[in-house]
């Protein structure tokens, strides 16, 4: 394998005798904005969770920061990466200030708060926030747990679903700044607009990777439409 800070070759894993992920190959190095694009059940959240290491019977050859994240323990993980859920949830209805007790670093996750507007909430419990409200909490936790972003892999999973247009903004502009600060970030995402911003684009189609490279390479009108069946305005 290369230096890429997180790379797959022949990555395939199968789910209830599906082909979930087919023979995907992806790379993405320290600095990076990669985004993953595709239909409904094309396989993103899939490839996302393979890259974190909670699908350990994914077939193929799979790195994160050196280690193999199928058979790396917990506390390895923990330091080498952050990942964000497309639908997070909370196994006890936390106040905010409770979730952020339980995060790995409480305080980070507090400036965090703040940043994505949600320092007012701090008392209020996660059922009587609204849907963006409670995902931009949980994306407090990850970025949170992310720290110090040098060497390590931010996976997010959908993470402006539900969000307004402000806080989605300031989640790009926070996923630009992790890589800035030597992350290597993987977002699925639908919004083709904010792919167009990525470094690169993997565009995937029903379970196999059909382009990779730059967004001007890979979201072309022919790839959309084979893709999306259509032209987004």
């Amino acid at each position: 394998m290369s230096d890429a800070l997180l790379q797959a070759l022949r990555l395939s894993v199968d789910l209830a005798g599906r082909a979930a992920l087919d023979g995907v190959a992806l790379s993405v190095a320290a600095g990076e904005v990669v985004a993953v694009v595709g239909a409904n059940g094309a396989g993103k959240t899939t490839l996302l969770r393979a890259c974190a290491g909670l699908l350990p019977t994914a077939t193929g050859e799979l790195s994160l920061a050196g280690v193999d994240p199928r058979k790396a323990a917990a506390g390895q993980l923990s330091v080498r990466l952050a990942y964000a859920p497309q639908h997070p949830q909370s196994a006890w209805d936390f106040t905010v200030e409770e979730l952020g007790e339980i995060s790995p670093d409480p305080q980070a996750f507090r400036l965090w708060l703040d940043r994505l507007g949600l320092g007012d909430k701090f008392r209020a419990r996660l059922s009587r926030l609204s849907g963006g409200e409670r995902k931009a909490a949980h994306l407090c936790v990850t970025f949170a747990a992310l720290g110090d972003a040098y060497g390590k892999a931010l996976l997010l999973d959908e993470p402006t679903t539900a969000l307004d247009l402000c806080r989605s903004e300031l989640v790009a502009r926070a996923v630009r700044a992790s890589a800035q600060a030597g992350a290597a970030v993987l977002l699925a995402t639908h919004d083709l607009a904010w792919a167009r911003a990525c470094d690169r684009v993997l565009v995937l189609q029903e379970s196999r990777l059909v382009a990779v490279g730059t967004p001007a390479q890979t979201l072309t009108d022919e790839v959309v439409r084979a893709t999306w069946g259509g032209v987004p305005a």
